[in-house]
């Protein structure tokens, strides 16, 4: 009897833990659906350039990795790019007054897009007053990102996070 209780109990956290989607009149929704309509989802924001990637870790190139807990994260729009990451690493060339993480807008200097595996690789060049950067930016059609930052004075840091999508799904029934 009481393998039979844990037994049940077991189940019952199993199926508490499965992920079911829902559209706005309440069906479900297949997972395969739901993928599908999140790369779609991912795709079209590359293709607009405009999109906003909140970071959640940081990847210093010495010592461990780090949560992180407010809102960091880069935004591209048509042809400019705003970055506010903190930064944590070895700082080679300091800009009098302004050595607060990485915090910019500005336009982009170049857009590249390249397919890899289950995703895009976009990299962009642009620059402040006082130093260049190099972004190279993976997206997966899940909508998770990893991001490389690579500015002129600093060593390359690397963050991991995910795509916001504030898009209306929509499925049409045949």
């Amino acid at each position: 009897m009481r393998k039979i209780i844990l037994l049940l109990f077991a189940v019952a956290i199993l199926m508490g833990c499965a992920t079911t989607y829902y559209d706005s009149e309440g069906n479900s929704v297949p997972k395969e659906q739901m993928a599908m309509l999140k790369a779609k989802a991912v795709r079209a924001h590359l293709q607009d350039r405009r999109y906003r990637v909140f970071v959640d870790r940081v990847y210093p190139m010495r010592g461990p990795s780090y949560p992180l807990r407010d809102d960091w994260g880069i935004e591209v729009s048509g042809d400019s790019v705003g970055l506010f990451l903190p930064y944590f690493g070895r700082v080679f060339q300091v800009p009098y007054g302004k050595g607060l993480g990485l915090n910019l807008v500005s336009p982009l200097d170049s857009y590249e897009e390249e397919t890899i595996k289950d995703g895009v690789r976009v990299t962009m060049r642009t620059h402040s007053e006082v130093e260049s950067f190099l972004i190279v930016m993976e997206a997966y059609n899940n909508a998770t990102v990893d991001l490389t930052v690579s500015p002129s004075g600093r060593e390359i840091i690397r963050f991991s996070g995910e795509m916001q999508l504030n898009d209306v799904f929509r499925i049409v029934q045949k």
